[in-house]
């Protein structure tokens, strides 16, 4: 049985490390700038709307950075009590402070939050002010306590104090957090979710188990698979014996699962490995051209979006990842001009050609150079490097060869940066 999502919730905060995050001191004024807020505004609703996010349940809360905002919405929706619940949010008042209530009893209630200050802090960072993620125990019948907003978990309600929760859940006196450790049948991430870029709990399981077998620092990201993430992935592989392209951060089969086995979770959904080639045949459908062959002609400017789909009705992959990763590239190599040329980096050598360019210039598109275009020209295209589609089918071609791109395209953001939203661009 999978845990329940408030179980996963809690666990998950309570790993998140306690102290200073606002980028001042202590002794300092607060600047409410951290990671969870860049701005210099309060963040301890961010916080608690981060760490739903961070286990994939964002969508049961509201994503603002004012208390009273969620207080409305808390209300206008049935999901605000008097009584603790745990995952529920806290002290959420008008000008208030809030945090995430992690346990309670008939006395206190426990919690966590992002924008506070320690238990017993007292002047500039007291309690009127925060500048960390600390754990906190307030009375829970006292006056620092206005209401709770009881967000609706669906699969199941979590320990409550509410008689008459309209989640459904039986009442209890306390309930105290327990520690993180779960049965390890419900320990397992999902192979297609541990890509750069994701974000969900897979991503932060994986994440503590390279923090034990290579140090991997995540408390500024946890559950997002980010160049830390990617970087211990890769220390990982190398000590695992890998090398070159084996060790270069992005999971395969045997390191993701021999992770697996050293730590004790399971990996779910292996077949992601094996490129599952759509219409059958392999990356190798290119043939080659001369390079004689290649012709500079320019073309009149069309729709990048069109060309991307016929490129892919063309080599017989689905355009799910392959457009929009497209897309991304041919923003940054080109601006999406078919006849763009770059006439001024280390490629522009050779003999002028009849577009009045040195024959090695990056060219279309893509920017894929001639010899590039003639080594992985797509049959059935145009000899034309400037035409839209051939320009496209030849880069698909030499990153499938290149960088192991699957035919399918699942892999083609995590493999190639630049065919990659949450990268800056790198070139390919």
């Amino acid at each position: 049985m999978a845990a329940s999502q408030w179980r996963t919730l809690v666990d998950h905060i309570q790993r998140v490390p306690e102290g200073l995050y606002d980028t001042n001191g202590p002794d300092e004024d607060i600047n409410n700038r951290s990671q969870f807020e860049r701005d210099g505004e309060p963040w301890c609703v961010m916080f608690n709307w981060d760490m739903y996010a961070d286990v994939g349940l964002e969508h049961l809360v509201p994503k603002v950075s004012d208390a009273s905002v969620a207080v409305d919405w808390a209300r206008t929706r049935d999901q605000w009590s008097q009584y603790p619940s745990v995952g529920a949010w806290t002290s959420l008042s008008r000008n208030g402070r809030t945090s995430v209530v992690v346990g309670f009893d008939e006395t206190h209630v426990y919690t966590k939050g992002g924008d506070v200050s320690p238990q017993d802090a007292q002047g500039s960072a007291g309690a009127d002010q925060g500048y960390g993620v600390f754990s906190r125990s307030p009375d829970r019948h006292g006056p620092d306590i206005l209401g709770y907003f009881a967000p609706v978990f669906e699969n199941g309600c979590p320990p409550t104090a509410d008689p008459d929760d309209p989640r459904g859940g039986a009442p209890v006196e306390s309930w105290r957090w327990p520690g993180p450790v779960l049965p390890r049948g419900d320990v397992s991430v999902k192979a297609s979710e541990v890509v750069f870029g994701a974000r969900n709990t897979s991503v932060r399981i994986v994440q503590g188990a390279l923090a034990t077998e290579v140090g991997l620092d995540y408390a500024s990201a946890p559950g997002t698979f980010g160049p830390r993430t990617q970087g211990a992935v890769a220390a990982f592989q190398r000590k695992l014996g890998l090398t070159g392209s084996d060790a270069d951060g992005v999971f395969g089969r045997f390191s993701l699962t021999e992770l697996g086995r050293r730590q004790n979770f399971a990996v779910r959904g292996l077949g992601f490995f094996d490129g599952r080639p759509p219409t059958g045949g392999t990356a190798g459908s290119h043939v080659a051209i001369p390079l004689s062959s290649v012709k500079f002609d320019r073309v009149e400017d069309g729709s990048t979006t069109a060309a991307a789909k016929e490129a892919c009705r063309v080599l017989g992959v689905p355009e799910k990842h392959w457009v929009p990763g497209i897309m991304v590239a041919a923003g940054r190599e080109s601006s999406y001009r078919f006849n763009a040329v770059n006439s001024w980096d280390s490629n522009a050598t050779g003999p002028r050609q009849s577009d009045g360019h040195p024959r090695n210039c990056s060219r279309g598109l893509m920017q894929v150079i001639p010899p590039t275009f003639s080594s992985y020209h797509q049959p059935g295209t145009s000899e034309g490097i400037y035409d839209g589609v051939a320009n496209i089918c030849a880069s698909m071609n030499y990153v499938m060869v290149r960088y192991g791109v699957y035919r399918d395209g699942t892999n083609l953001a995590g493999r190639v940066c630049q065919f990659d939203p949450n990268r800056g661009p790198c070139g390919y």
